[in-house]
C-alpha cells in the first residue's frame, strides 16, 4: 500500500503531465453581433492585434464615449472594433495617421461615424484637435483614445503628453504593443516573428505614472489618477483608466 504522502503528491504529478501533453490553447471570440459584422474576416484573421480587438471595443463602450480618437490606423484592423464600439454608443471615430489611410477597407455601414486625418498625431493634438471638435460640437476631449503608432519612446512619450490633456474624466487610453520583443505569443499559444523596441511604450508610460512593471506579466494598479491594466499576450496590451 502506497504511503499517505506518495498519495498526496499523485495530483501535482498528473498536473505537471498534462501540462507537458496538452499545453493551453486560448483564443479570441466576437459574441457580440456588432462587434461581428464590423470585424468581419479580421475576427479571426491571425496577427497580433486580434487577441485585444474585444478588449478595445469593450474598454472604448465602458467609456460611453462621444468621441473616439485612434492614433495610427494602417490596415483599419483597430478602425473596426472602434466603429462597433461607436455604433454601440452612437459616438464618433476621428482615425489620425502620417500615412493616408483614408482609403481603408471599412464595412460601409460604418463609415458615416469615421472621420480620418492625415497629420502627425502630435502635433494634431493643439489647435487641429480642437478646430475638428469645435467643428462638430464638441468639447476638445475624447473618452478613449488608442495609441498604436510608431512605439518608438521618444514618440510615445510626445503622445501621452499632447493627449493625456485631451482625455475626458472617466475615460480610457488604450496601448498596444507594450510588450514588444523579437517574439510574440497569441493566445492560441503560437509564436510569431515580433519586433524588440528597447521597451519603447512601456517604458514612457513608467515615466508618465512614476512606477516600473514587468510587462511580462499580467498586472493591475493605480498610480497617478488611473486605474491601471496589462496584459502580456500578443506584444501587450494596457488600459489606463482615468479615475474621476
Amino acid at each position: 500500500m502506497p504511503a499517505p504522502d506518495s498519495i498526496s503528491r499523485i495530483p501535482s504529478k498528473i498536473g505537471r503531465l498534462l501540462r507537458r501533453l496538452v499545453p493551453a490553447r486560448w483564443h479570441a471570440s466576437t459574441p457580440d453581433p456588432v462587434l461581428a459584422e464590423a470585424l468581419g474576416p479580421w475576427a479571426s484573421a491571425a496577427s497580433d492585434i486580434r487577441d485585444h480587438l474585444g478588449t478595445i471595443f469593450l474598454e472604448t463602450v465602458l467609456s460611453r464615449p462621444r468621441l473616439i480618437v485612434e492614433l495610427g490606423t494602417r490596415g483599419g484592423v483597430s478602425t473596426r472594433a472602434l466603429l462597433a464600439a461607436a455604433e454601440v454608443a452612437d459616438a464618433h471615430v476621428l482615425s489620425v495617421d502620417l500615412a493616408d489611410c483614408s482609403g481603408v477597407e471599412l464595412p460601409q455601414r460604418f463609415r458615416p461615424r469615421w472621420s480620418f486625418v492625415r497629420a502627425d498625431d502630435v502635433a494634431f493634438a493643439g489647435k487641429g484637435f480642437a478646430d475638428f471638435c469645435t467643428g462638430r460640437g464638441l468639447p476638445a476631449r475624447a473618452e478613449a483614445i488608442l495609441i498604436d503608432t510608431s512605439h518608438e519612446y521618444d514618440h510615445t512619450r510626445a503622445e501621452i503628453a499632447a493627449w493625456a490633456p485631451r482625455l475626458a474624466a472617466g475615460g480610457a487610453l488604450l496601448f498596444h504593443d507594450t510588450n514588444m520583443a523579437a517574439w510574440f505569443r497569441r493566445l492560441d499559444g503560437r509564436a510569431e516573428p515580433g519586433r524588440d523596441n528597447a521597451r519603447g511604450v512601456i517604458r514612457a508610460l513608467e515615466e508618465f505614472l512614476g512606477k516600473r512593471f514587468d510587462e511580462r506579466t499580467f498586472f493591475v494598479d493605480r498610480a497617478q489618477g488611473y486605474a491601471v491594466w496589462h496584459v502580456p499576450w500578443s506584444s501587450g496590451f494596457t488600459v489606463l483608466r482615468k479615475l474621476d
